[in-house]
């Protein structure tokens, strides 16, 4: 009998039934490299584009339809956020445009220094600080929008980020901010919870219940860094 080439499991089809590797598999030669680089670039195991597509166009059930059960076409929420936001932090790093100079302040300024302090913290650890998000949102969220449990929202959070910042990274070329000062990341952040959480009956409801997450987590985001430098310095 066959044996998985992976795990060593006796196999019982196309599929090893353990792990998932398929019961053939080709020797990597010149051929079978450039014919997978397509699937490897374009496909990215179909749950990148696939995931991105109904993000975009069904918000609500594509999300609802992943915390139901339905998974196996998605990418990972995790591996997608972490995407999505390296993406944007690479293309702001080498965007030849430079990001707005703030005049006037002193640096023996006390203010200027905090100010300084925590900026350099949140930049030095942006990406990490920024993937935190994932728990800060969904701390309000699950205060807010009560419909899934925390680790639900936390998904949520993950694939919300993720998706946000890969739209937002079509804004580089106008404005070249870090993410976290990036007005249209909020922008779409707000637009995806709106249209995952919107009340037929009561629109404006939701609407408020967006803002009010939006301050939270804006005043967590800022408010963490600042209770570090005094806490520490």
């Amino acid at each position: 009998m066959e044996t998985c080439l992976n795990c060593g499991e006796p196999l019982k089809g196309a599929f090893c039934h353990v792990c998932g590797q398929k019961a053939s598999t080709r020797q990597i030669n010149w051929k079978t490299f450039l014919e997978d680089l397509p699937r490897s670039i374009f496909n990215l195991e179909r749950g990148f584009w696939y995931t991105s597509k109904e993000l975009t166009l069904r918000t609500r059930s594509a999300l609802d339809g992943y915390l139901s059960g339905k998974r196996v076409s998605f990418f990972k929420p995790i591996q997608y956020a972490i995407l999505g936001i390296t993406l944007y932090t690479l293309l702001q790093a080498y965007n030849p445009l430079d990001p707005p100079v703030v005049e006037g302040l002193r640096e023996e300024n006390e203010l200027y220094g905090m100010g300084y302090a925590v900026g350099k913290l949140i930049g030095d650890n942006l990406k990490f600080y920024w993937l935190l998000g994932i728990f800060l949102y969904a701390l309000p969220a699950k205060l807010l929008f009560r419909k899934y449990n925390f680790t639900e929202h936390m998904v949520i959070c993950a694939y919300v980020l993720g998706h946000s910042a890969l739209l937002a990274s079509l804004s580089i070329p106008f404005l070249s901010v870090p993410i976290m000062f990036n007005p249209f990341i909020y922008l779409l952040i707000g637009i995806i919870y709106f249209r995952l959480f919107k009340d037929p009956v009561n629109p404006l409801g939701t609407f408020g219940a967006v803002i009010g997450h939006l301050f939270m987590c804006v005043i967590m985001y800022f408010g963490l860094p600042i209770v570090y430098y005094y806490v520490f310095n």
